[in-house]
Order: structure tokens, then C-alpha cells, then sequence
């Protein structure tokens, strides 16, 4: 009975999120403290001999908000380097530099464009990165024939490519987890060369050949046309800030950090700082830095407020309280081999949509603690299944806010954005989750 009530609790919430009715920053501490009620936790603390045993306040209002406390700081300081990078105009004129390289040729500026923004989403993200290189490159794109559909596609797919990078997401499979740098790395360049070539396959079906259904026709019409499309004005390019060559590696200075010489995420991010300030020194760039810091924190204010969240969800469903309960129930229906593993993953993948209980900014990183906790999967596999099926909700998800814009700036129905790009994406989770079957099993 208490399972019962529990999984209700789980599908009227993700139904509330999925109909827009209540945001996840409020439905995930409503959960938690609905489970932790259902388990028959107190709300003050009692004794156990010595020890202090928590209740609904501490779990909630103390032990909750300080779970992914390293997470959020790593989330602040990835984003005034985000803003960073954006005030000083790096990442514009990364993009105006490769599209000038591309020329007038439709695939080689498709794929041009979407390796450079991979790149730079490593490091930036929020919705105004994506609306600031989003309101250059899909027009440059649209102007030389490529659809708006596939342009949108094309910039979604770089976005969520580049955040299998981002050490910012590294950040919560470690805190939640438990894991360490190196592990979440290990697969983060299997599933970034996977969704990789997955987006590539996008570019030159969508752009060369005009999408799947002319693949195999032998009279398809052109796929890319030039069309009158509005383009960046000659004067906006000229008031852009002038950016020196070295200036523009910034973004790979997080990973040279991190990756190359072993140091920890938020030293990466604090060195690409530095070297960003340093290396656009000049007349206002104190108060360049000053902006990024305030502008930083407060574009992720929702974001750290939806990791408080989180992390109230994860310690209510880790108490050995509710996982006794959820354990059994859960280790019953969770896969225990290699294909049972990637067929469980693969048939659910869709789940990460809307919300849904495989999304990590949703219900995901709570449900990888009562699967953590059930003991049936290592905390690898978990990590290895979320960050390949995340890429659906990465890409397709019609609720991203970057969806949304997308498909406004490109004229497009969001839905259609969701059609076009699932069938690469879902394709790229299958062999993503093989991969980790081999690795992890």
C-alpha cells in the first residue's frame, strides 16, 4: 500500500510538470515531502541511543538544500564563465570566424557550424547563450538553403552534444553518485563521439539529401535552396568587440584544466576565468568581470533553486527509511544483465521527455538514488544510462525554454523539432547504451 502511494504521488506530479501546471523547481520538494510523509518519517528529529535519527526538517530544510551544494557552486562558477565569454564577445566572433571559413556551401557550413558551437557549449550554457549564437548562425544557415527545421535541429544537437562536456553536468553524476572525475569521463567521450557522429548524420541526412524520407528517392528535390532570409547587418558586425586569436580558446581551458592535468572543475573553471580576463584585458574589463560575476549568478538562480530541490528529493529517497520501502519494489523491476539493460533503457528512453522521471533536471537524479539504493545497478551503469537517455531530453524535449526559442526564431512548430530530431537521438541512446553494457556489465 505504501508503494502504491508512492508511485501515485510520482505520476500525479510528473503529469502536473507535463501539463505545465506546476514547475519542477516546486513539484520535486512537494515530493519529497509527500514521500517522506507516506514513510511514516516524523517531522522532528528523534534519538536512537547516541545518535540523532533525522526528521522531515532536517531531511528537508537542512540535510536537502546542502546535498548538491559542491553541484551548485560548480553551477555558479560555470556560469560567470558563461557570461564571461558572452560580454566579451568570444563566442560571436568564434561563429562569425567559421562561417566566414564556410563560405556559400550548405553541409560544410552545417557541419562547420554545429563542431564550433559543440565546442563553445562546453563551456557556456543558459538560454541566453543559445539565443545569442541561436539569432546569428540559424539565420547564416536559413540565408544559404538549409531549412529552418533542420537549422534548429542543427543548433539543438551542437547544444546538448557540447553538454556532455560540460563540467558543470560532470558535477551532479559526482555529487549524486558518488562517482569520481575520471569515471564520469571515461564515458563522457564515448557518448560525446557517439551523439557526436549521431549529429553529423543529422547535418549531412537534413542539409545533403532534405531528411530521411528522401534518402532513397532517386528524383529528390534540391535539399538546400537559397532563400531571403535576414542576416546579421555589416553594422552590427563592425560594433562587435574585436576578439584576438587567443582569446577564443578559452573555452577550452576548463577542459585542458580538468582533462589534461587532473585538477578539479571548479579549478578549471576558475583558470578559464582568469585567462579570459587576462587575455581581453583592456578599458572595462574589471567591470566586465564584475557584470559576469552578478549576471552569472542570478541567470542560474533558477537552476540552483531546482538543484535545492534535487537535492531535498535524493535525501528523502536515500533514507534507509524509504528506500526499504522503494528498494524491493524497485530491484524487482530493474535489469540485472547486459540486454536486459539496454532494452529496459532503450524502450523507456522516451521517459526523459517532458520532464519525465529519466530527466535529470526533473525526476531523473532522484530515481537514480532509489535505483542506487535497490543495489541491482551500479552506479556507473546509472550514470552511463542517464547521460545517453538525457540526450533525447537534451535535444527533443518541446519544454526546454531553448526548444521553445528555437522554434520561435526559426518559425517552426516545437513539436515538429521533436519528430525531426528523436529518430537520430534515440538511435544514438541504443548504441550509447550498448556501449556502456559492454563497459559496465
Amino acid at each position: 500500500m505504501t508503494v502504491a502511494l508512492i508511485v501515485v504521488v510520482f505520476i500525479v506530479l510528473c503529469a502536473l510538470m507535463y501539463t505545465k501546471k506546476l514547475n519542477a523547481m516546486f513539484a520535486l520538494p512537494i515530493m519529497a515531502l509527500l514521500i517522506a510523509v507516506i514513510a511514516g518519517i516524523p517531522w522532528a528529529d528523534t534519538a536512537d541511543g547516541e545518535a540523532t535519527v533525522p526528521g522531515i526538517q532536517s531531511l528537508l530544510f537542512v540535510n536537502g538544500p546542502l546535498r548538491l551544494g559542491s553541484a551548485i557552486i560548480t553551477f555558479i562558477f560555470g556560469a560567470i564563465l558563461s557570461q564571461q565569454v558572452k560580454n566579451a564577445g568570444i563566442a560571436e566572433a568564434v561563429v562569425r570566424k567559421v562561417s566566414e571559413m564556410a563560405g556559400d556551401r550548405p553541409l560544410i557550413l552545417s557541419l562547420a557550424l554545429y563542431a564550433v558551437l559543440a565546442l563553445l557549449f562546453t563551456t557556456l550554457g543558459g538560454l541566453g547563450s543559445i539565443m545569442m549564437l541561436g539569432s546569428i548562425v540559424l539565420p547564416i544557415m536559413i540565408s544559404l538553403g538549409i531549412t529552418p527545421l533542420a537549422a534548429a535541429g542543427i543548433l539543438l544537437f551542437a547544444t546538448s552534444v557540447g553538454g556532455v562536456f560540460n563540467l558543470t553536468n560532470w558535477s551532479l553524476y559526482i555529487n549524486t553518485l558518488g562517482l569520481s572525475v575520471e569515471t564520469v569521463r571515461g564515458f563522457a567521450w564515448l557518448a560525446g563521439i557517439i551523439f557526436g557522429l549521431a549529429g553529423i548524420l543529422f547535418c549531412v541526412v537534413e542539409v545533403k539529401f532534405g531528411g530521411l524520407g528522401n534518402l532513397f528517392r532517386k528524383n529528390r528535390q534540391r535539399a538546400a535552396e537559397k532563400v531571403a532570409w535576414p542576416v546579421p547587418a555589416e553594422e552590427d558586425e563592425a560594433k562587435a568587440p574585436k576578439v584576438r586569436w587567443f582569446s577564443m580558446l578559452t573555452p577550452l581551458v576548463p577542459l585542458i584544466v580538468v582533462l589534461g592535468f587532473g585538477m578539479s572543475i571548479n579549478v578549471g573553471f576558475i583558470a578559464a576565468i582568469a585567462y579570459c580576463f587576462i587575455t581581453t584585458l583592456g578599458k572595462g574589463s574589471m567591470q566586465r568581470l564584475s557584470r559576469a560575476i552578478t549576471d552569472g549568478i542570478s541567470s542560474s538562480a533558477g537552476a540552483i533553486f531546482l538543484l535545492i530541490g534535487i537535492g531535498m528529493l535524493l535525501v528523502v529517497v536515500m533514507d534507509e527509511r524509504v528506500s526499504a520501502i522503494l528498494g524491493p519494489a524497485m530491484e524487482a523491476v530493474l535489469p540485472n544483465t547486459a540486454i536486459a539493460f539496454v532494452i529496459f533503457f532503450s524502450i523507456l528512453a522516451p521517459l526523459s521527455l517532458y520532464r519525465g522521471p529519466l530527466n535529470i533536471w526533473g525526476l531523473g537524479l532522484g530515481l537514480a538514488g532509489v535505483m542506487l539504493s535497490a543495489g541491482k545497478l551500479s552506479a556507473t551503469s546509472i550514470m552511463a544510462a542517464l547521460m545517453t537517455t538525457g540526450q533525447i531530453q537534451g535535444v527533443c524535449d518541446p519544454t526546454n525554454t531553448q526548444n521553445v526559442w528555437t522554434a520561435s526564431a526559426t518559425g517552426v512548430d516545437v513539436n515538429d523539432i521533436m519528430k525531426k530530431t528523436l529518430p537520430y537521438v534515440w538511435v544514438g541512446v541504443v548504441i550509447g547504451l550498448i556501449v556502456a553494457a559492454i563497459r559496465y556489465f
